[in-house]
């Protein structure tokens, strides 16, 4: 038995929540695929052709296209992070997290402003 606040209570707390991340990490992805009619990675292709790319240029204000672009390579920066996340350091890991969070803050500024009606003036 786990004594209250030890050390393996909280790391099998820490499992628990995990297991809950990944439950709707993958939740989210089916709802994707299933929505679009493609596999998840197939869709994120897609997502970012030029003419997707160029569409949000014409949609969205400079500097939320700019955010968004900036975003983008951040992202295409960190992609051999993820191809080894379970053995980067912890430090690593939390690193890459506090990144991927400002990532997905910025890519939600695009959603809701595309949500709103965009801009008619688009670019910069």
């Amino acid at each position: 038995m786990f004594a209250v606040g030890s050390i393996e209570g909280k790391t099998l707390g820490a499992v628990v929540d995990l297991l809950e991340a990944y439950a709707r990490v993958l939740l989210a992805i089916a709802e994707v695929e299933e929505a679009t009619g493609k596999r998840f990675d197939e869709f994120l292709r897609g997502l970012f052709t030029p003419e997707k790319l160029r569409d949000l240029y014409n949609k969205l204000p400079g500097e939320v296209y700019g955010e968004f672009m900036a975003s983008l390579l951040k992202l295409i920066s960190m992609s051999s992070a993820f191809q080894n996340l379970l053995t980067l350091p912890a430090s690593e890991k939390k690193r890459v997290s506090g990144e991927l969070k400002e990532v997905a803050e910025s890519i939600r500024k695009v959603v809701d402003r595309l949500e709103a009606g965009g801009n008619d003036q688009g670019g910069y």
